[in-house]
């Protein structure tokens, strides 16, 4: 694990994870420090209060400051005495309904549990009824639409980023003409057990 040294009004910690808007360099979408408490809960502090944060990475100097999202704070005491703190909006936690919109994000360190968050995360956003099956192609269709999937961009550590910010009407026409035009990966939970696929069947 890399650590970087992260500064903020005269006061500085450590950034073991750190992932930030891929277009300014600035925004952060989530943040992973350690260090003395006072440290840590100081950065944590600048961040929310959005007096301005300073990390240098491969170095190159960032400047960083919060998203216009809620965030939520985690912070445990470590075995050794310093302080761990987690920084993560609330549209990345499944479940939190305190920012009702259309958008939401996935952060994870495991690349197995991308897609299985980010059906979650839809299934409760909208209230079109999806089926878990057509989780790959709601995410290749969500790829191809404009800025409805946006990669984000690790400065630090293994965690990865995905914002998505999509429009209900243009999904649910979007879901509409795959039935339509009977997308396999679409209409192969609407077969009928034992079934051909298309709702009949063979009968001997």
């Amino acid at each position: 694990m890399t650590l970087y040294n992260i500064h903020a009004m005269g006061i500085q910690a450590h950034c073991s994870d750190l992932i930030i808007d891929p277009q300014d360099m600035e925004t952060i979408y989530f943040m992973s420090v350690c260090g003395y408490q006072v440290t840590v809960k100081g950065i944590v502090a600048n961040l929310l209060e959005n007096c301005g944060l300073s990390i240098e990475v491969d170095k190159e100097e960032h400047y960083l400051e919060r998203s216009d999202m809620g965030y939520r704070v985690q912070i445990k005491k470590l075995p050794s005495g310093l302080v761990h703190a987690v920084v993560i909006p609330n549209l990345a936690i499944p479940g939190s309904n305190e920012e009702k919109q259309k958008r939401f994000l996935v952060i994870t360190s495991e690349d197995r549990d991308i897609l299985t968050l980010f059906f979650l995360h839809l299934n409760e956003k909208t209230e079109i009824p999806l089926h878990s099956s057509w989780t790959s192609w709601l995410w290749k269709t969500f790829k191809k639409q404009d800025n409805w999937l946006i990669e984000l961009q690790t400065l630090a550590g293994d965690f990865k980023g995905y914002l998505f910010d999509y429009h209900p009407t243009q999904l649910h026409d979007l879901i509409s003409e795959a039935i339509r035009k009977k997308v396999p990966e679409i209409i192969r939970c609407m077969a009928r057990k034992g079934g051909n696929g298309d709702g009949t069947s063979n009968i001997a």
